[in-house]
């Protein structure tokens, strides 16, 4: 009886007969799937690996909660597909693959695996599973299987499409179990909806009470049983109580079904206990054969303000959920393999399961927002929401509001009550890019949070206190902004407890042509255009540029390339940015003073805004090309003092 092979590499996959085929079946397999998402993937997925690799059978399984069990999402039996079904892994090959293994068996499997019926019945001579394991690695998700009811080789190479589309399966999934969270978040909401029913009491001419419906029940603390035909007026306040005579005095039979009086605000009424409490309430006469009676609508105004925070904070979970499904659609977003992206993955791995504040430094457009996510990911917090907030695209003047939140009337337009982003993170991560933008006050509310986790609302004096793991990035020198007073010194060293610095594009030459294929990829697919790799000519290119935009103008030199590409090759072309580009010289060069950081920052979107003739928006202009929001580089513009020049048309 043969023994399960366990993969420990891919080398029996990389033998150079029968590349042809893996690369036809590679094709097939990815042009089948390609345009599919959530269910109708895995149905593709099955199918295509099925009839790529000529067996007979294939399914992908989810791995229940009892961890005992599994079902399959899709399951192509022998030329069609089958209904999805649960089964039990005990004895079962696919409790082996569960268990974390990649594992083929090559012949004879039903002999191994006698209590699996199955495999018996249907005479499975050879199987070949992968399990998926979650983005963190801290989860078994479920499997992907092929058999098949002949033997096959050790050295079959369908392992390595089974463990490329795993990857893929394993997105998809995760993608599908956050649609189910976006799901219950919405139910939830509904049912907030549903509960938050008004208290509805009935009174006959003498003020006494012939209905109290559940919601009355929940308000005024008493049974409808206990309060049925009894005098309504100990519920009442005094100046409630003489509303509610005068409007029955007032109220004559010939006008019974015409008047209502609606009391908004400034009402109190009180509960079983004693307990006073304000209400909004409405008035209106009713009558039934021939009785007059009144109908009172009551709603306590803190359980709807309660109510209303519930409902806020879902809707925030809501469009959060939404942003992290769209996220989830992009597999394997860190791209990089090189020792300097490995230094950066050493530290941030480790930090990521404390709480420690982690301070992201390295130029502009490095991937420090992928970072912090990945650090989110990788945390104890990763089931809370991962809150983003862009210091530099805020003015000023509303950093406080959109950090801390704001009390009604606080400021001009503050027309509301409004919770700010360290609440929403609550329990969360809360990043903060570009934190070396934030202004003297903002500075100085934000050292609070961080040494004593509290903090007030721009307006409010109630002091609210939060759980919240801040992660900071920022593509300035922090250190010199403390000597220029620019920045407070015991701000910066409350931020820089757990330092990572990203390197610049430069810096990880190895890199390139995995994020310039990586981009290709994405943008051959949105554009509908076969392009199977670059050309070596563009490799070259790519490797002797100096990258001053780094990863963000890597991506733009690629979409641009890709919009003129005609053959099945790339090529850059002009894509590339000479005016950008560092100077080849072959000798030693004489270094020129280098000016401020801002000064550098002042020159270089000069130097776009001359390339576009000053025109911001569009996928033309200078705010693309920086990759900025449109009003973040004209509020960038005017703290450097940057102007249109009277002459340029």
């Amino acid at each position: 009886m043969s023994e399960p092979f366990v993969l420990e590499n891919d080398a029996n996959l990389n033998m150079p007969d029968g590349q042809d085929a893996m690369q036809q079946a590679l094709r097939a397999l990815v042009e089948g799937t390609a345009t599919a998402t959530g269910t109708d993937f895995f149905y593709a997925l099955v199918r295509e690996l099925a009839q790529a690799l000529n067996v007979c059978y294939a399914f992908v399984c989810e791995l229940l909660p009892c961890k005992r069990r599994v079902r399959t999402l899709a399951y192509w039996f022998n030329g069609r597909f089958k209904d999805n079904f649960e089964f039990d892994l005990d004895g079962s090959p696919c409790e082996v693959v569960i268990r974390g293994e990649t594992v083929y068996y090559t012949s004879k499997i039903y002999a191994m695996f006698p209590r699996d019926q199955g495999l018996v019945t249907l005479g499975i001579e050879s199987y070949f599973g992968v399990p998926l394991v979650s983005e963190s690695g801290n989860e078994m998700m479920g499997h992907l299987a092929i058999f098949h009811d002949q033997p096959l080789v050790k050295e079959f190479r369908g392992m390595a499409l089974l463990k490329i589309f795993a990857a893929r399966a394993r997105v998809e999934l995760e993608r599908k179990r956050a649609e189910q969270a976006l799901r219950q978040s919405e139910e939830r909401l509904a049912s907030v909806l549903a509960s938050a029913m008004d208290a509805i009491v009935t009174l006959d001419a003498e003020q006494r009470i012939t209905l109290f419906n559940p919601a009355a029940e929940k308000v005024f603390r008493c049974q409808a049983a206990d309060v049925i035909g009894q005098s309504f007026e100990p519920f009442l306040s005094k100046r409630f109580g003489n509303l509610l005579k005068g409007y029955c005095l007032a109220v004559q039979p010939a006008t019974v079904n015409s008047r209502q009086l609606w009391a908004p605000e400034g009402l109190t009424a009180r509960r079983g206990d004693g307990e006073e409490f304000l209400v909004e309430a409405t008035l209106s006469p009713l009558e039934l054969g021939g009785q007059h009676f009144y109908t009172l609508i009551l709603r306590d105004v803190t359980e709807r303000w309660h109510s209303e925070e519930t409902l806020k904070q879902l809707q925030l979970e809501n469009l959060y959920l939404h942003e992290e499904i769209k996220t989830r659609q992009t597999p394997g977003h860190i791209v990089g393999d090189s020792p300097a992206m490995r230094e950066v993955f050493a530290h941030a791995e480790p930090v990521a399961g404390t709480d420690s504040t982690v301070l992201l430094t390295g130029e502009t457009g490095t991937g420090k927002s992928v970072i912090a996510r990945m650090i989110h990911d990788l945390s104890p917090r990763r089931d809370k929401l991962f809150v983003n907030v862009n210091c530099a695209a805020l003015p000023g003047e509303l950093v406080e509001s959109e950090l801390f939140g704001h009390e009604k009337g606080a400021f001009t337009g503050a027309t509301a009550q409004r919770k700010g982003r360290f609440e929403l993170a609550d329990g969360g991560t809360l990043f903060l890019d570009e934190v070396g933008e934030l202004t003297a006050s903002a500075q100085a509310k934000l050292l609070r949070v961080l040494q004593d986790q509290e903090f007030e609302r721009v307006g409010g004096t109630q002091t609210l206190k939060v759980n919240v793991r801040l992660v900071a990035a920022t593509n300035r020198d922090l250190v010199r902004m403390v000597k220029d007073s620019q920045f407070r010194a015991d701000l910066y060293y409350r931020l820089n407890v757990f330092p990572i610095r990203l390197p610049s594009l430069c810096e990880r030459p190895t890199d390139i042509p995995l994020l310039a294929r990586y981009f290709l990829d994405q943008f051959a697919k949105k554009m509908g255009k076969t392009i199977h790799d670059l050309s070596p000519q563009a490799c070259g290119q790519l490797l002797r540029y100096s990258w001053p935009g780094n990863i963000r103008e890597l991506q733009n030199v690629i979409e641009r390339a890709t919009i003129l590409a005609q053959g099945p090759l790339l090529e850059i072309g002009n894509a590339l940015d000479p005016c950008l580009e560092a100077p080849d010289t072959a000798g030693p060069v004489a270094l020129e003073p280098v000016g401020s950081l801002e000064a550098m920052e002042r020159a270089y979107i000069l130097q776009v805004l001359e390339r576009t003739r000053w025109v911001i928006e569009g996928e033309q202009g200078a705010a693309a090309i920086l990759d900025l929001n449109p009003s973040t580089l004209r509020s960038r513009m005017q703290k450097l003092n940057i102007r249109k020049p009277k002459a340029v048309v």
